[in-house]
């Protein structure tokens, strides 16, 4: 069958001969440990495929290779590969207590490919990696995928693959690990470079078609109707998905009789806009037997749905999609699953079958009025939510208004600073197709807005290559908008993205190009943070007499503006740098004062005391150092900065180190190391050689 749908996870009169206990006797004899059970439920009818099991089962046996072994399943779309593979995974489950890891690659997907970092980032925070600790180079993400694999029996399903480039990093180290491949392409070089077993599915025969449906609908039904049952088979091009979504339509009308279900199969179809293909408008006709019998609210919601940015979707943004309550969004989505045009991923999560989101599109393309409503509502309810998370940061400038079109009717409740950051994680690929779709739909304003309202979510978290992709969105619809704050905003946070990982010159000219369009605007607020960044980007790179000119010209122009937050910003800046130019007495003042200035702004201060204790530990004042480290650390593990974190580990492995206790430092500096080099920041480098010295 095709991708999973809603149902039981039995696998239907399935003979399946076992591994030989050679290969999988270890697998067998290890306890059940709790690592990621990700594998989608098997359909509730899953049928025929008998043979392919066995042969699957069979190349397994085969393998003799050094890594993992690699199956591919093959077969145009909806013929049934993500259903069998997902058959024979959760059939070998047991032997691969350490963890089953599933992802749909996205390789035919309306959206494009899923890319293979976000892969990755799924795959290890799943294995346990904090999302915090991730690298931003996908070169850094694959190494750390193997090192953590390497010693892992895993099985893993990769669905939808678009190509052997996109698989090649996704495979485990781990030589026990058995990795399923779904793709419409043979992928050659898989099978190649690293000796992948193909199987080819081919579509149902008319008897196999005929047993689905007796499955689905009862066999008496089927045999009462046999020549209808056949051209039904005959009409959907034995393709399961097609069998499937009539089959939910019948078993929903239990009086209908399969004769109008094939009359209207016959008549009732119209090809998808983007395929050309018999499968296509046989697909396209169950699509259509079951939009066509949906109340008028659930159609609507389909029909947006259709529009939807991202790859899945909660009940929140359904529910704004057509302006409904949450409650009648989810009866609706409920009935979408139950006629198989949506995918229940669990979770309150839902998403579409590639052609059924194709299909979902169509119904609004004639009708731009109703598409652009739908859209707006959607990218609003985003930003109107993204917006409810502002207070886990000091914002980096005074918000720009928005004014809704469809505002949301009512608040959205978060129930901590832990919640709201946890929505932004999860809503992240959404959050930024949001803002491109903007961008594409000539939305610049919004577009904006949405990237701006991701600001916590990338000082928190870091996220580099996503900070730097949202920010630089952010600028061309600034320019589109012709709102020259707004611009020198977003140069200045892809300033802040690329300085995160070195890309000094990059840094650099945003921060100039922010400053020149701040000055156009007249905007002296958000100069200070163009100031700011080249002034950082100077003390990174160790320029250090530039660094503190910057500094005390951010401060000064803070003041002039009686930016009193910005003014403690900017002495902690002055006083990191005057503790590495050899001033520490210059430096605890400006950071003392800093401490003072930005009191109520827990994250700020903790900076401020961080930066101190280093001013104190260069004096000398080795108990004053710690006291200010100690709580420091304990805010940034509150707040979740884990780059602030390891700052402070490293801070005090410096006090500990100046006391004389050099395992203390390098216990201390090895809890830092990690973190910086997951988040790929250049103080990783450092970090290294101190710790090479002790």
């Amino acid at each position: 069958m095709g991708s999973p749908l809603p149902g039981d996870s039995e696998v239907g009169e399935v003979s399946t001969p076992q591994v030989p206990r050679q290969r999988s006797a270890v697998r067998l004899t290890r306890q059940v440990t709790s690592g990621p059970r990700q594998l989608p439920p098997v359909p509730a009818h899953f049928t025929n495929r008998t043979a392919e099991l066995a042969l699957l089962e069979k190349l397994l046996t085969q393998d003799g290779t050094d890594g993992p072994s690699v199956h591919l399943i093959s077969g145009q779309g909806g013929i049934g590969k993500t259903a069998l593979a997902t058959a024979w995974g959760r059939h070998l489950g047991d032997r691969f207590p350490d963890g089953h890891l599933w992802a749909d690659l996205g390789g035919f997907s309306a959206n494009g490919p899923l890319s293979v970092s976000e892969v990755l980032g799924r795959f290890l925070r799943a294995l346990g990696v904090p999302p915090e600790g991730l690298p931003a180079d996908v070169e850094e993400l694959t190494a750390l995928y193997r090192t953590t694999t390497i010693e892992r029996p895993l099985l893993v399903l990769l669905d939808n693959a678009a190509s052997t480039d996109q698989v090649v990093p996704l495979l485990p180290a781990g030589g026990t690990s058995l990795v399923i491949v779904t793709s419409r392409r043979r992928l050659g070089r898989l099978q190649t470079e690293h000796r992948a077993k193909l199987v080819e599915l081919s579509p149902f025969g008319s008897a196999h078609s005929a047993e689905l449906l007796g499955r689905a609908v009862g066999a008496e039904r089927v045999g009462a109707e046999a020549a209808q049952a056949q051209a039904i088979a005959e009409l959907c091009g034995g393709l399961p998905i097609a069998l499937t979504t009539v089959s939910a339509k019948l078993a929903g009308r239990p009086k209908m009789s399969l004769e109008k279900i094939a009359t209207e199969l016959g008549k009732e179809y119209r090809r998808l806009a983007t395929l050309s293909t018999k499968e296509a408008q046989s697909v396209e006709a169950s699509f259509n037997l079951s939009y066509d019998e949906l109340p008028s609210d659930a159609a609507a919601l389909y029909a947006a749905l259709g529009l939807h940015p991202g790859p899945d979707f909660g009940v929140g943004v359904a529910a704004a999609s057509i302006a409904v309550r949450p409650e009648v969004a989810d009866d609706l989505l409920d009935q979408l699953v139950d006629v198989g045009l949506l995918i229940d991923r669990g979770d309150d999560r839902y998403t579409f079958h590639d052609l059924a989101r194709l299909h979902a599109k169509e119904k609004t393309a004639g009708n731009e009025y109703d598409r652009d409503i739908a859209l707006r509502r959607m990218l609003e309810w985003y930003l109107f939510t993204a917006s409810a998370t502002t207070n886990l940061t000091v914002p980096d400038q005074d918000p720009i208004p928005y004014r809704y079109e469809y505002r949301p009717p009512s608040p959205v409740l978060f129930g901590s600073s832990d919640e709201e950051l946890a929505w932004l994680e999860l809503e992240r690929e959404n959050l930024i197709a949001a803002i491109e779709a903007a961008e594409a739909w000539q939305l610049p304003e919004l577009g904006w807005q949405l990237a701006a309202a991701m600001w916590p979510l990338f000082l928190l978290r870091k996220h580099y290559p996503d900070f730097l992709r949202v920010s630089q969105s952010g600028v061309r619809c600034a320019r589109t908008w012709g709102n020259a704050s707004a611009e020198a905003l977003m140069h200045n946070r892809s300033g802040a993205a690329c300085r995160g990982t070195g890309r000094y010159d990059e840094a650099v000219g945003h921060y100039t190009a922010g400053r020149e369009a701040a000055r156009t605007a007249g905007n002296e607020v958000v100069e200070i943070r163009s100031v700011e960044g080249l002034g950082l980007v100077a003390l990174q790179q160790g320029r250090l007499d530039d660094a503190i000119g910057w500094f005390t010209e951010d401060r000064l122009l803070s003041e002039r503006q009686e930016r009193r937050h910005d003014v403690g910003l900017a002495l902690i800046n002055l006083g990191a740098t005057r503790v590495r130019a050899g001033q520490p007495e210059a430096a605890i003042a400006d950071l003392t004062r800093a401490r003072d200035v930005l009191e109520g702004d827990d994250y700020n201060v903790a900076r401020a005391r961080i930066e101190l204790g280093r001013a104190l530990t260069a004096t000398g004042e080795l108990a004053a150092a710690r006291a200010e480290l100690e709580p420091a650390r304990a805010t940034m593990e509150t707040v979740g900065s884990r780059f602030e974190v390891a700052r402070a580990l490293a801070a005090a492995g410096e006090v500990a180190e100046a006391d004389g206790d050099r395992d203390e430092a390098r216990r201390l500096y090895d809890r830092a190391l990690p973190i910086f080099v997951g988040l790929g920041r250049p103080e990783a480098d450092a970090l290294r050689t101190r710790l090479a010295g002790l």
